[in-house]
């Protein structure tokens, strides 16, 4: 008889498993324990709250915008990108040829010419 260690250690953590859930059921049942969770939650949050005013603070100070800050330029810059799109879909609309079958744009002169090879 052959014993199969992947069978074992899969039946040993499952055994685990159940046991922590039934022991973290029972525990969650009695009021200390919801209090002791609600008071690690809110300290959590309170601490990330802490961290992110201390790093408005420090941007501040290093005269640098602030995530929010960063945030609203962006939306800001996509609100002028999307009228911007419009005035362009309008003028070609007026103009009555769409900017893909425009001429293309002409390419800059060359200013230097490519060095001929030495035979």
């Amino acid at each position: 008889m052959t014993v199969d260690p992947a069978s074992f250690f899969r039946d040993m953590l499952g055994q685990w498993e159940s046991m922590a859930n039934q022991y973290g059921a029972q525990a969650m049942k009695s009021p200390e324990a919801a209090r002791a969770m609600g008071a690690a939650t809110s300290a959590g949050a309170q601490l990330q709250q802490a961290s992110k005013d201390a790093m408005g603070r420090a941007l501040a100070a290093a005269n640098m915008p602030s995530r929010e800050e960063v945030t609203g330029l962006s939306e800001r810059m996509a609100g002028v990108e999307d009228r911007l799109r419009r005035i362009e879909t309008l003028l070609e609309r007026i103009a009555g040829a769409p900017a893909e079958t425009a001429a293309p744009r002409p390419k800059p002169a060359r200013s230097k010419k490519p060095l001929k090879a030495k035979g």
